[in-house]
């Protein structure tokens, strides 16, 4: 086709000089694909390794003196150099950098780098300032310390066991809005939340104290009695109880002693004794050596090995619950409401025969569900609380006809729960050895949400080298190695001493020793 009238022809100068343009702005890299420039030690290093034709490639971000020991580092291509003044620029790349950046880069146990890469035998080897990485081919990059660190960071993320409903994942829900029974069915799954008239005017025995050869019993806006064998002893003050030497139990009421293998205390404006007058009882020592102030039920005092054991008889839907305080009152409505058929359903689920342990059907502490008594009931701010419970709760006058519980495929399910448990909850047969088809592993991510307000979503804690010792029963640990199951429980941490000895515990016992949030963690 011929050219279009229009076009005129170019003369040969003008030619070239387009020519010469184009092959210029073609060449040219665009600012946005520019090396930084690089300087000083790190400069010199780069230059060594073959500048921006060699190993590390061009630098993709400028020379920063930020980091610990007054260090600095640039990123290339292909890895990074780092530079102090006491171990010199040194470049990481690859698998070696892989392995350094897991150990926790210059603030994990190793430190900087003192060597580049170099050869020993079938070995790739980098030196750092507390030990090495030793790289083959068949077991890759591996980390070997020269000396014990004098401590290590433990990072981890949730509180408690992280089986079942995570509350603070329940407080997430509630402000996404989710209901309270999508809430409960998510974190136990298979389950549904239903209602059950079964045991909604029962009577619970809570475990308030043991381990005390004695205690006293006071009552405040009125009097209580004591009940040994047929006696009845009333009072308006005090009541000293002791275990005493002979094995009995002996109440002391004014100038008077009475004894009995176990005694009962009850006490005015109970359903045990009617009156007009609203009487509480405090018990010294009870929860966790404090002073426990009760409303409701009566007290049973017996022995268990040796020692006292008072045991607080309530029932389970009006008395017992309204005292439970597991979670902030000033959480959402759903989320309490959840709470609430939660500690409902574990309350449930333990009436019955009480256990030999304790003589009770629950526990008031962690071991079973925190219970305060009235110290929580008549608190100031509690009513949100109050209100969750009667919420989930049907009444017919005074009496609690039916209850919302979570069962599955028709009976009580074991409502445990916890704190949090980070980005997934655990599952029964993780933590416990034993399955459970409604407390497997599922998302936890709710407790991570900003609405959920969670302070133990990431956590971390620096651990003393003699504390990790002492923990595995080694001279020195000089690593530690973690083996998570697929929700990020620990199930093994292996410690390597100095000298090459090795010690394994499982997560949970490492937990235990070094009173940890959770088993959860990673150690660096």
């Amino acid at each position: 086709m011929p050219a279009s009238p229009s076009v005129k022809a170019t003369t040969p100068a003008l030619a070239a000089v387009l020519i010469g343009l184009l092959l210029t702005l073609v060449a040219a890299p665009s600012p946005a694909n520019a090396a930084d420039p690089t300087a000083g030690a790190i400069g010199a290093m780069h230059k060594s390794l073959g500048g921006n034709g060699g190993k590390l490639g061009p630098a993709v971000s400028p020379q920063r003196c930020t980091l610990v020991q007054k260090g600095c580092y640039q990123t290339f291509t292909n890895g990074s150099m780092h530079w102090t003044k006491s171990t010199g620029a040194h470049a990481t790349w690859g698998a070696i950098r892989t392995a350094w950046k897991k150990s926790g880069w210059e603030r994990g146990v190793l430190g900087y780098p003192t060597s580049n890469e170099y050869r020993s035998g079938s070995e790739t080897r980098q030196k750092f300032q507390n030990g090495m990485i030793v790289w083959t081919a068949k077991s890759g990059a591996k980390v070997t310390l020269a000396k014990a660190p004098s401590s290590f960071t433990i990072r981890g993320s949730g509180f408690g066991h992280g089986v079942g409903m995570s509350q603070y994942g329940a407080r997430g829900m509630a402000a996404a809005g989710k209901s309270s029974t999508q809430i409960l069915q998510h974190y136990y799954t298979g389950a549904k939340v239903t209602t059950m008239s079964k045991n909604a005017d029962a009577s619970l025995k809570v475990q308030l104290l043991t381990g005390k050869k004695s205690v006293t019993v006071t009552p405040r806006s009125g009097r209580l009695r004591v009940k040994v064998g047929s006696k009845t002893i009333e009072s308006g003050s005090k009541v000293a109880i002791e275990r005493t030497s002979s094995g009995s139990v002996k109440a002391t009421v004014g100038s008077k002693s009475y004894s009995g293998s176990k005694l009962t205390l009850e006490w005015q404006g109970t359903r045990y004794w009617k009156s007009s007058s609203a009487t509480t009882v405090s018990v010294s020592g009870a929860q966790n050596g404090a002073t426990g102030i009760y409303r409701h039920g009566r007290l049973e005092i017996g022995q268990l090995k040796s020692s006292l054991n008072v045991i607080n008889v309530v029932g389970l839907n009006k008395e017992y619950l309204p005292g439970i305080a597991e979670v902030p009152a000033s959480w959402h409505s759903k989320a309490l409401r959840a709470q609430a058929i939660a500690s409902r359903t574990y309350a449930y689920r333990n009436l019955g025969a009480v256990k030999p342990a304790c003589g009770c059907n629950v526990y008031d502490e962690v071991a079973s569900q925190r219970f305060l008594g009235w110290t929580h009931e008549n608190a100031g701010d509690s009513g949100p609380w109050r209100t969750a419970v009667a919420e989930t709760q049907t009444m017919s006058g005074s009496t609690v006809k039916s209850a919302r519980v979570v069962t599955y495929k028709g009976s009580l399910i074991d409502a445990v729960y916890s704190s949090s448990a980070g980005s997934k909850t655990h599952s029964a047969a993780e933590v416990w050895g034993s399955p459970v088809p409604y407390l497997v592993s599922v998302d936890d991510s709710p407790s991570k949400y900003a609405s959920a307000q969670n302070p133990n979503a990431l956590w971390s804690v620096t651990a003393k080298q003699a504390d990790i010792a002492r923990a595995f029963g080694l001279a020195d640990v000089r690593s530690v190695a973690v083996a998570k199951t697929g929700s990020g429980l620990v199930k093994t941490v292996k410690a390597t001493s100095v000298k090459g000895k090795t010690a394994s515990l499982t997560g949970d016992q490492l937990r235990t020793k070094l009173t940890l949030r959770s088993a959860s963690f990673s150690v660096a």
